[in-house]
Order: C-alpha cells, then structure tokens, then sequence
C-alpha cells in the first residue's frame, strides 16, 4: 500500500520569518511570496518571535542563528522543549550564513528540520519547506 504524503498548500501556510536584519527579512518574504506563501510574520527580535508564537498559529519558522539577544538556536531549544506550550512542533528551518559544523550538528540536534545558507533561492526554500512540513506531517 502507497502512503500518501501531504504536501502543503502553500498559499494556506502561515511562515514566521524571525530575523534581525531587516533586508533579509525583506528578500525572505519575497521569495516566500514567490512560492505562493503570502501569510508572513517577520520577528527582527527572539522576543517579537515568542510574541507572534503565541499570538499566531504558525505553520512554518524560518530563524536566523545569528541573533542580537538570543541566538536563533537557543530560541529553537526553547520551542523544541515544550517551554511554548502548543508549539513545539512547529517545523523549523534555521536560514543563516553560519555554516560551522558545530552549528549545523546542533541545529540537527535540538531538532531543527532544515539548514538553508544565505543567501536563499526561492527554489531551495520551496524544497526545505516541502521536506520540513512533510516531515512534520509523518
């Protein structure tokens, strides 16, 4: 028997862009757009992010790692472990220029689906959020 995968319907998919920089924010929300994901909350703070977390029912996370308070993997600590309560399984896939194997293992480690290096193609997030939310579905 064939499993059926669902794939997402991406014009359903709310995105949280959580991110510092204002121009990355800016071009991620582009290319989100460009997928046809139109419903987008953009965090430039950890704390804005844990605000829309609770606020929103968010479908995916994009987390930059290099954050000013708090880095994108302490947020994704917090969130993975339940200390959120409702989302801890929301898929995450952490978007940074960070490409440390240390940094990878531990995203993979705390539970983070995907690793996308900036700068992002459309293309390559389309793929990352596929696999992300398929994943999550299973």
């Amino acid at each position: 028997m064939n499993e059926i995968i669902k794939q997402p319907v991406w014009d359903s998919l709310v995105c949280l862009i959580v991110d510092d920089d204002k121009f990355s924010r800016t071009f991620t929300k582009t290319a989100l757009y460009q997928i046809g994901i139109k419903n987008t909350k953009e965090a430039g703070t950890t704390k804005e992010a844990i605000d829309l977390l609770h606020s929103f029912k968010i479908d995916i996370i994009l987390l930059d790692q290099q954050m000013p308070e708090q880095s994108g993997l302490d947020l994704a600590k917090e969130i993975k472990s339940g200390a959120l309560e409702g989302i801890q399984n929301a898929p995450i896939i952490m978007v940074t220029v960070d490409t440390k194997e240390k940094t990878v293992l531990d995203a993979k480690g705390i539970g983070i689906q995907e690793y996308l290096v900036k700068p992002i193609s459309p293309l390559a997030l389309k793929k990352r959020i596929r696999t992300a939310y398929c994943n999550k579905q299973a």
